[in-house]
């Protein structure tokens, strides 16, 4: 249970921070993670501090197991033809979703507009597809060969997967968010990442379907506007909260088991 303790960490060292920024800002501490209420320069030292943990726990849980990250995370991203993998899950997620917004489209749920000057939607647009990736693979790395992996050396396999999509869906609000209905949106797309992730025993699926997912949403958020009913859509942030996202979620689920399961 080693990666259960380093993820764990996390949310420590993030508190940790808050509690320093929000002291330097002459403000009260509060036990729950959530900086609001900080100017907007310390807001970004928060955020930067977040994205260093997450990048510390994936490169010291290794070391922990007295191995290198190059060495331990390689094994996760097998040559050959098995990289296809990757573009499988990037093309399957991009598919989905489409379709998703093509049909909410035509029934007046999601309208199309630009909501930005044009210089600064290409700026925005420009970073989308390296962001996608990034963030999918921290992620990948962290819920998948960290947690998901550990859990699997000591757990049966229905256990630890039901541990690590808990875990993963959790960790989506450990800050104060402003939904909480959205929870079993994001319980249904830890099942797909896990299960992606135990059925190739590898991170190219995983990583490619996170990635599309991230893509689409950050790549259309500048350009539609959600007016349908959030138990169809969903939230603007995570579309697959809605009832359709959900059934779009198990029919993804559906096709990779018929792809991998077997």
């Amino acid at each position: 249970m080693l990666a259960l303790a380093v993820l764990l960490a996390i949310p420590v060292g993030m508190w940790l921070g808050q509690s320093l920024l929000l002291r330097r800002a002459g403000l009260p501490l509060r036990w729950r993670l959530g900086a609001r209420a900080l100017p907007e320069r310390l807001k970004r030292l928060n955020r930067a501090l977040t994205y260093v943990l997450l990048v510390a726990a994936v490169l010291i849980y290794p070391v922990l197991r007295d191995s290198s990250p190059l060495r331990y995370y390689a094994a996760y991203f097998p040559a050959g033809p098995r990289p296809l993998e990757l573009l499988h899950g990037l093309a399957a997620s991009v598919l989905y979703l489409a379709l998703l917004f093509l049909a909410w489209t035509l029934t007046d749920n999601v309208r199309f507009e630009i909501r930005h000057s044009a210089p600064r939607l290409i700026r925005r647009l420009a970073g989308v597809p390296f962001m996608a990736l990034l963030i999918a693979l921290v992620e990948e790395l962290l819920f998948r060969a960290v947690l998901l992996s550990d859990l699997l050396e000591t757990l049966p396999a229905p256990v630890a997967i039901s541990v690590g999509v808990l875990a993963f869906a959790g960790a989506h609000y450990v800050r104060s968010v402003k939904r909480y209905w959205t929870f079993p949106g994001h319980l249904a797309l830890g099942t797909l990442l896990c299960l992606a992730f135990v059925w190739t025993r590898g991170l190219w699926l995983p990583i490619g379907l996170h990635a599309g997912g991230i893509l689409m949403l950050m790549g259309t958020r500048p350009l539609i506007r959600y007016v349908g009913p959030a138990w169809l859509v969903g939230a603007s942030i995570f579309p697959y909260a809605g009832v359709v996202g959900l059934a779009g979620l198990a029919a993804i689920t559906l096709n990779m088991w018929l792809s991998y399961g077997n």
